[in-house]
């Protein structure tokens, strides 16, 4: 059964908008610079892919009339669309890269680099995409764009860029490790399969509740719902690797380090996760073959699609765990023991909230990656304010400013930054720092460096040991590892602070179980 080109477009499309939605969920956690130096490419490469992608379309609308019968709308002028698609920018990519322009991301989320990261990062240029400045330019600065790209168009390009990546690994599979990839950006080659195959899976349900308009499939409709659902890994895998999975694993991968499996291990909480419901096959397999594409294909993606296919052979043997094999990320915590989620206050509620990273490792900046535990509990409470200001209308929460710093394991430091969080220390023009609640990260353990609760209970007011001693109790069943948790929680002068594990999926998990809580506290 042939895959209409129109349909591998698609599954393209949404595969690059996964990754999208991947990186955006992780941009403090991921930095471009540091993407750069391990795999080649960054969230810049993304956005100049699809800027590469819409002058070749603008070449080829005018000199391909079946081209232009299915990217021009009625009523368009396919000059008016190619004179568009030229002049359309890095700063138009970015925008759906990154979900916002490029200096507002910066000016969020980029951190300095440190002359250890700028050391590597120059060091790695062998590996850097590059990209045709004067194709990248456009046409005319002063273009008065006539006409928006319409989503057809939008989803070709999208769908060249997500080609654009899949041949820059290619190109460097000796070089790019799934397993480093994984562990600095939370995502490999084999989620790129695993996202292909999820789109599979959302065009076929949205073809049987005609959801989709029938531009590409007519009366094959139900062969086509076939294919896709009985589309797999396998035969996702040769699309993103150029052969099957085992041919490249038996050509390009070694065997990991042991340092490497321990930085692959502490960074799971960046890991992404799929649902593998989603990802088996719903049919029997059939012989794919799909159309030749408009965007850039590889040489295997243009050939017959024909893999012998295992049964369950959805794993590699390091990245990309199925849903059930792994903890849930901070995003999927569920309460442990069938609590009620408090909703939260009614009422508009503005906060300034800090997050003090207690790390020796991280104030030395030993960590390739920077902190990640810090920026982790950041997102964790953004997602939770996102979700009831969307839930409830009667209430309106809203962060004024997350203060963050990072400090050694020094009792000294951690009481001077909690005091002067806390209004009691403050320095001359801090006083827009003073916070209603205060987390800090690390140092609640038995090292005899831990030492973030006896600094935290020296400089309380008044203790809430029923907080953490219910937090515990939560958390003892997903990981009995909690109950060795000596953190502290209670008041200084008007501030909450609350102590948490210095792991960042352990330290997300408490604070997304305490966050619904404390604000009631905050409240009073």
């Amino acid at each position: 059964m042939d895959i209409p080109a129109g349909i591998i477009e698609h599954m393209n499309a949404g595969a690059f908008e996964s990754l999208c939605e991947h990186l955006r969920a992780r941009s403090d956690l991921v930095q471009n610079m540091t993407l750069m130096t391990i795999s080649g490419f960054c969230r810049n490469c993304l956005a100049k892919w699809m800027v590469l992608e819409a002058r070749k379309l603008s070449k080829q609308l005018r000199s391909d009339d079946k081209l232009t019968d299915r990217y021009i709308q009625e009523g368009e002028k396919c000059l008016d669309i190619a004179n568009t698609l030229n002049n359309w920018g890095y700063e138009d990519a970015a925008k759906i890269v990154y979900g916002c322009t490029y200096a507002e991301w910066k000016k969020r989320h980029q951190r300095k680099a440190t002359e250890e990261q700028l050391r590597l990062y120059n060091e790695s240029k062998t590996l850097h995409a590059t990209h045709d400045a004067t194709l990248l330019k456009c046409d005319d600065d002063e273009y008065q764009r006539q006409t928006e790209l319409s989503q057809a168009i939008l989803t070709r390009l999208k769908a060249g860029a997500f080609d654009s990546l899949c041949e820059h690994l290619r190109a460097r599979s000796d070089l790019v490790p799934n397993m480093e990839l994984m562990t600095i950006s939370g995502f490999c080659r084999n989620c790129l399969a695993k996202w292909l195959v999820v789109e599979a899976r959302h065009i076929s349900n949205q073809i049987v509740s005609n959801e989709v308009v029938n531009l590409y499939f007519s009366e094959n409709q139900r062969n086509i719902v076939d294919t896709l659902d009985s589309f797999g890994y396998d035969e996702a895998a040769q699309l993103v690797y150029g052969c099957t999975y085992p041919e490249w694993k038996k050509r390009h991968i070694k065997k990991a380090t042991d340092e490497q499996l321990e930085r692959y291990n502490a960074s799971k909480s960046l890991h992404a996760t799929h649902d593998k419901d989603l990802l088996a096959t719903r049919s029997q397999k059939v012989n794919y073959q799909h159309e030749a594409t408009t965007t850039k294909p590889s040489q295997a993606a243009a050939a017959q699609i024909c893999v012998p296919s295992q049964q369950n052979s959805l794993l590699s043997d390091v990245c990309c765990q199925e849903v059930d094999a792994i903890a849930p990320s901070a995003a999927e915590t569920k309460p442990l023991s069938g609590h009620k989620v408090l909703r939260p206050p009614t009422g508009s509620t503005t906060l300034t909230i800090g997050i003090l990273t207690v790390s020796d490792r991280a104030a030395a900046n030993a960590y390739e990656s920077g902190d990640l535990s810090g920026p982790m509990v950041e997102s964790t409470i953004r997602r939770i304010i996102d979700s009831f200001n969307a839930s409830f209308k009667d209430q309106d929460l809203v962060v004024n400013n997350f203060v963050k710093d990072v400090v050694p394991d020094e009792k000294a430091q951690i009481e001077e930054m909690l005091l002067r969080w806390s209004g009691k220390a403050s320095r001359q023009g801090d006083s827009s720092n003073v916070c209603n609640l205060i987390f800090t990260t690390g140092g609640t353990g038995f090292s005899p460096r831990d030492v973030t609760p006896e600094a935290t209970l020296s400089i309380l007011d008044c203790e809430c040991r029923g907080l953490m001693s219910w937090a515990s109790i939560e958390l003892t069943s997903k990981q009995p590892l909690a109950t060795l948790s000596r953190a502290a929680a209670g008041l200084c002068g008007k501030t909450i602070i609350i102590n948490l594990p210095g792991n960042p999926a352990g330290a997300a998990q408490v604070a997304e179980l305490l966050f619904p809580i404390i604000l009631h506290a905050i409240e009073d």
